[in-house]
């Protein structure tokens, strides 16, 4: 009573979910500065950088149709944007071995190098939870949050 299911499966406060969603605020504005910082340093666009993140997050290539479903964008947006990163030398399209009308899209080392940079840049901020002895629990509630801003795209789709 007076209590909401937190991110890790532990009761909280309603005033502490408040507290917690001011701080992921803060958290995402500076965020933003970062990623700002990062696609201004390398002369992308937010779009483009958003590619590479997307293309980088586990090194398993991609066609240019999951990145655009990931994007939300058209196709001849993606297809201008994949166009203007392979001309400069951040992703190379190969052709997909499984559908040959598709091509599968592959960070080249300038690519890999902006996404290494951002985990760089995101270790260095998480330093002090990185050694934290409850690190564990971290993950599973970053984990979480994953699952639930998922949930919330996915609710905000089918509205």
């Amino acid at each position: 009573m007076g209590y909401e299911q937190g991110p890790v499966g532990e009761l909280v406060p309603p005033t502490s979910s408040d507290a917690l969603v001011e701080a992921w605020y803060r958290m995402q504005v500076q965020n933003a500065h970062l990623l700002q910082r990062l696609a201004v340093q390398h002369e992308l666009n937010p779009i483009d950088l958003r590619a590479l993140k997307f293309l980088g997050v586990d090194d398993v290539p991609r066609t240019p149709k999951q990145l655009a479903e990931f994007l939300e964008a058209g196709s001849s947006l993606v297809s201008a944007m994949i166009d203007r990163l392979e001309a400069r030398l951040f992703i190379r399209r190969m052709p997909n071995p499984n559908d040959r009308r598709s091509t599968l899209l592959l960070l080249e080392p300038r690519g890999r190098g902006v996404t290494q940079q951002l985990r760089g840049m995101y270790r260095q901020a998480l330093v002090g939870l990185l050694v934290h002895a409850d690190q564990d629990m971290i993950v599973s509630a970053a984990d979480e949050v994953g699952r639930g801003l998922r949930a919330a795209t996915l609710m905000r789709s089918a509205a």
